[in-house]
């Protein structure tokens, strides 16, 4: 049988052990932290905008559609046409990006895409 200051004695240094290894993996995980950090910094720094470049949620000329309570108190047929225009804006955007990136590749066009149904000729 071992005596009582061999418990006490193993016990302190297991202890210690144990803090000094987990000391160690906090200064690792700190360096690997700030690491990251300043990977994550210089990537945001290659991706900001210049300045006086205006974002494009900036650029829209046409209004936002109503939210919330204005869009809940709001007559249905004001609704249906709101959301009738915004529909065929959107078709006809998507529409032109389609052309314009069929014609950035060289690529040949559909009949449909350069004379619309929903566009006045």
């Amino acid at each position: 049988m071992m005596p009582w200051w061999f418990w006490i004695l193993l016990w302190v240094v297991l202890a210690l052990a144990t803090l000094v290894f987990l000391g160690l993996c906090a200064l690792h995980l700190y360096r690997r932290f700030m690491a990251l950090a300043q990977e994550v910094g210089t990537a945001g720094d290659a991706l900001v905008l210049p300045p006086g470049e205006p974002l494009e949620e900036d650029r829209r000329t046409d209004p936002l559609p109503a939210v919330g309570v204005a869009a809940l108190f709001r007559s249905p047929e004001v609704a249906r046409a709101e959301y009738d225009a915004g529909k065929l804006a959107r078709r006809r955007a998507r529409r032109d990006r389609r052309v314009a990136g069929k014609r950035a590749r060289g690529r040949a066009q559909r009949v449909r895409d350069l004379y619309p149904r929903d566009v006045d000729l």
